[in-house]
């Protein structure tokens, strides 16, 4: 395995890619949560995808200490404007907003998509209109997983929210109470079938 640094702004490391020498399939880009320990989620899920190949955004507010009021909207424009070859995504919590985003702006850059912790709990007026992206992806490419009671979302409401939308959407329930997301067997198996 050999890592590379994709893009580098102002001195804060942007994108990262991890590669395996032997697979040259499709690449995954992890789009981890707000906080910045999100950051070892999102690196731990790299390690545990191999040998899929895969890249984490890295958001610009873990270096500066401090989101901008349209973080989200600037992060989703520099994703969409690095990638041109079509990819899966995992996200997680409000990685899956950026996620959706980037579905409704260029739906032909996603392959597969796995959703982590909606934070239905936390979405601002109009977040939930983005999740309408998910009616754009054949549903046998879209894979939510939420834990029971996670405290940004129960299952049983986030259920309801995704199949509000789209009922043949597949959403995996795990018995945890909390927004940690460490389901790394699930996210190989969806992404290899």
């Amino acid at each position: 395995m050999f890592c590379l640094v994709n893009s580098v702004s102002k001195g804060i490391v942007r994108t990262q890619s991890c590669y395996n020498l032997y697979n040259k399939k499709m690449d995954t880009l992890i789009v981890p949560g707000f906080s910045l320990k999100n950051k070892d989620w999102a690196e731990e899920v790299q390690r545990n995808l191999m040998p899929i190949n895969s890249r984490i955004h890295y958001w610009s507010h873990w270096e500066t200490g401090q989101a901008e009021d349209s973080w989200v909207g600037k992060e989703t424009k520099e994703i969409i404007s690095h990638e041109n070859l079509i990819i899966n995504i995992i996200a997680k919590s409000i990685g899956t907003l950026v996620a959706m985003k980037i579905l409704k702006l260029k739906l032909k850059l996603i392959n597969r998509i796995i959703l982590c912790g909606i934070p239905l709990n936390d979405f601002h007026p109009g977040d939930k209109e983005f999740y309408e992206a998910l009616k754009l992806l054949d549903e046998k490419n879209i894979l939510c997983i939420q834990n029971e009671n996670d405290n940004h979302g129960t299952f049983f409401d986030v259920e309801k929210f995704v199949h509000a939308i789209n009922p043949n959407i597949k959403i995996i329930s795990k018995p945890r109470s909390d927004h940690e997301y460490p389901y790394f067997e699930d996210f190989a198996v969806f992404l290899k079938n």
